[in-house]
């Protein structure tokens, strides 16, 4: 017996139904394609991106041979060393305000020229208060007067000063020979305690 063609089979919105998926399937086909683009694409942009960070190797690779090389610094020293300049620029800092200050107040006086002297004696005068600086005073003020200083460059004399050290007052001389420091006596101002 003869088979029957499968037309004659099919009911009949067969062709339909079959057309209708195989554009739905071209369809998702073509979306798969859209989509794996897509990702090859990502998948690029992201390679692109990481590209640098492939030095991060040899960064860690430096820094644990620098770490190595370096493991022999005293940390305290740096610290002590940091903390020394952290005082030496507030130590400017208030020489400076100090300076500002008083030529702000000459030049109200109108005394435009005493604003302008530096602590001096050819430098006799600086000479001293960075020696008080370096010995941890501030607030240093020279007592005695320019002229003074011009007159001990020559020969031998003392300059007075008063300065603080950790916030107390200190008062006394800096002992000058032949123009050069020879010695340095500050006391506290009080005696005892109250």
């Amino acid at each position: 017996m003869p088979l029957p063609a499968p037309a004659a089979l099919a009911p009949a919105g067969f062709d339909l139904v079959l057309a209708l998926a195989a554009v739905a399937a071209a369809v998702a086909a073509g979306l798969a394609a859209g989509a794996a683009w897509s990702l090859v694409a990502r998948v690029r942009e992201l390679g692109a991106r990481a590209a640098p960070l492939d030095h991060l190797e040899t960064l860690a690779r430096d820094v644990r041979k620098l770490t190595e090389e370096r493991g022999d610094l005293d940390l305290r020293r740096i610290e002590h060393v940091l903390i020394e300049l952290r005082d030496s620029q507030k130590r400017l800092e208030d020489a400076l305000m100090r300076h500002a200050e008083a030529t702000g107040e000459a030049l109200v006086r109108g005394d435009g020229t005493a604003a302008l002297a530096a602590p001096g004696g050819d430098g006799l005068g600086e000479r001293a208060v960075n020696r008080l600086l370096a010995m941890g005073y501030e607030r240093i003020q020279l007592v005695t007067r320019h002229e003074k200083l011009l007159e001990l460059v020559a020969r031998d004399g003392e300059i007075l000063v008063e300065a603080q050290k950790a916030g107390v007052l200190h008062k006394g001389r800096v002992l000058v020979r032949s123009g050069r420091i020879a010695n340095v006596e500050l006391h506290p101002a009080y005696s005892i305690f109250p």
